[in-house]
């Protein structure tokens, strides 16, 4: 078996030390090994006849989309059909959307997503996956996520307020071992027809997550309206919830030696 894996992020991060666990061969394609789409194009990835591809690279937040779709373009639509078209049908394709799709798409990142799950389901290629994820947090990019940033601002001094939109909080090393021994096991079953919806059991605000990371209570800000509102979208029963997994992870943000230096 030899998994392709696209993106150095922290979903990207979390595969890829998985397989090293499990003495399974991969390669990272990304900025840092000299890989960047569209210019790289795909033939390295054909090149390396991958049994596995997983497409985790991202081009940015909800914001960033509207201040410049066209790397979300080129890596949520443009990247996935050339994936879903050039690669021989006996090659796995994992894709990751949001679960921001769940619901009306409200922001141009979630529409973009959202049409790369229709074009890839209309593909009817064999052996492709949609998944659909959110609010993802790990330690290989922690200035990137929610509770680093978080921290950082309330350090400063800033004034902490956060709004009652819906999320799942979800650890990647999490995410990644329900990946993997899905793959493992070929228990995907006939899912390449639909998106399949993956994080912990129950939900909570952004600010409710806000208060336990700062243990402290916050302001309370407007909903998003870019992003989804409420929960009944996230009511999933198979899994620990949101909030066992972040208590058995947040010294992660407590102990890591770089927060610490900066507060």
């Amino acid at each position: 078996m030899r998994h392709a894996i696209l993106g150095n992020g922290n979903l990207g991060n979390a595969i890829a030390k998985k397989l090293v666990a499990r003495n399974i061969d991969f390669h990272v394609f990304s900025t840092m090994s000299g890989w960047k789409y569209p210019a790289s194009g795909i033939q390295e990835i054909c090149d390396y006849c991958p049994d596995h591809v997983w497409c985790t690279v991202g081009a940015g937040s909800v914001e960033q989309a509207v201040a410049n779709y066209a790397p979300f373009a080129d890596l949520h639509v443009r990247l996935p059909m050339e994936l879903v078209q050039g690669l021989n049908d006996r090659v796995s394709l994992h894709f990751f959307s949001t679960d921001y799709c769940c619901v009306q798409p409200q922001s141009l990142y979630a529409l973009s997503k959202l049409n790369m799950e229709q074009l890839v389901i209309m593909a009817h290629r064999p052996k492709t996956y949609v998944y659909r994820v959110g609010s993802l947090y790990g330690n290989h990019k922690l200035r990137n996520t929610f509770p680093y940033k978080l921290k950082v601002n309330a350090a400063a001094g800033k004034q902490i307020s956060l709004p009652t939109n819906c999320i799942s909080p979800t650890p990647v090393d999490w995410l990644a071992d329900i990946l993997i021994n899905m793959s493992d096991c070929d228990t995907y079953g006939d899912r390449s027809s639909t998106p399949l919806l993956i994080h912990p059991k129950g939900c909570c605000t952004v600010k409710e997550w806000g208060e336990l990371i700062l243990q402290k209570n916050v302001g309370t800000r407007e909903p998003d309206t870019s992003r989804p509102l409420d929960c009944t979208h996230l009511d999933l029963n198979e899994a620990p919830t949101w909030k066992e997994l972040w208590l058995e992870r947040k010294h992660w943000f407590i102990n890591y030696p770089a927060l610490k230096a900066e507060l």
